[in-house]
């Protein structure tokens, strides 16, 4: 288990979150079949320190030369862009960076178009927590889904809460969106339409019993006596917690 997964561990230990080491036993997770998955529910791509990103201002311009450029997103979320500066792009859309910067260059040049398109990802990777037999950082394949990353951290535990799986999907820099999945149905029927695609970077918690209160829950987890979660997780830098957003549950248990 890496350095980044031990510290958020020892967080959840802090908050009375985490699992007992004992009693693990391998559970067989079904993956979910891809043409079925409603991939119109998948958020669109945010950015992240480590994107490169190729900038396209128009056509070659006298003043400003060859207008198509290569942009790499710095740690601290930015990108220089000339003539206007660093612009922060972490967090935005490539849409809302686009908007951004024909706003800064309409100081410089008469209506810029701009595109923002990502040529190259800082890495592909969801993270799965809690109740699974080895929690950590997995490589997110194409059209993975909330089982099929469970089985790749090797199944439930026995003592797993199937009808309460959380999801949180960061948004922005202080927003996050989590859904409980109730997956107990599905897996017993079979009911693939009620699995749910991830995104790079969602974070999959399996809790041992249902989680109440979701709200109180995910801000213990990131603004708690620990804040090991902010920091752990590739794709989590630069978050600070200010709003959740709470949707689901994605079928019912009954």
């Amino acid at each position: 288990m890496n350095r980044s997964v031990s510290n958020l561990l020892i967080g959840l230990v802090v908050l009375g979150l985490a699992p007992a080491c004992a009693g693990i036993a391998r559970a067989q997770v079904a993956g979910a079949d891809s043409s079925a998955i409603d991939w119109s529910r998948v958020p669109e791509y945010r950015i992240v320190p480590g994107d490169m990103l190729a900038l396209n201002f128009g056509p070659r311009s006298e003043a400003f030369g060859d207008l198509k450029r290569d942009a790499l997103v710095r740690p601290d979320g930015r990108i220089s862009v000339y003539p206007v500066g660093d612009v922060i792009a972490a967090g935005r859309t490539p849409r809302e960076l686009e908007e951004v910067l024909v706003e800064l260059l309409g100081a410089e040049l008469k209506q810029p178009r701009v595109t923002v398109e990502v040529s190259t990802l800082a890495g592909n990777q969801v993270h799965v927590m809690g109740r699974v037999r080895n929690p950590g950082s997995y490589e997110a394949v194409p059209f993975m889904s909330v089982t099929q990353a469970i089985a790749r951290a090797g199944g439930f535990q026995d003592d797993a809460s199937r009808n309460s799986v959380l999801v949180f999907h960061r948004e922005g820099g202080r927003s996050v969106r989590v859904a409980r999945i109730r997956l107990d149905r599905a897996l017993k029927q079979g009911l693939i339409d009620a699995d749910m695609p991830l995104s790079r970077f969602d974070i999959v918690y399996v809790p041992r019993s249902t989680v109440g209160n979701i709200d109180i829950f995910t801000r213990q987890l990131f603004g708690g006596p620990t804040t090991a979660l902010n920091f752990a997780f590739t794709g989590w830098e630069l978050f600070n917690l200010d709003r959740v957003f709470v949707v689901g549950p994605t079928t019912s248990s009954q």
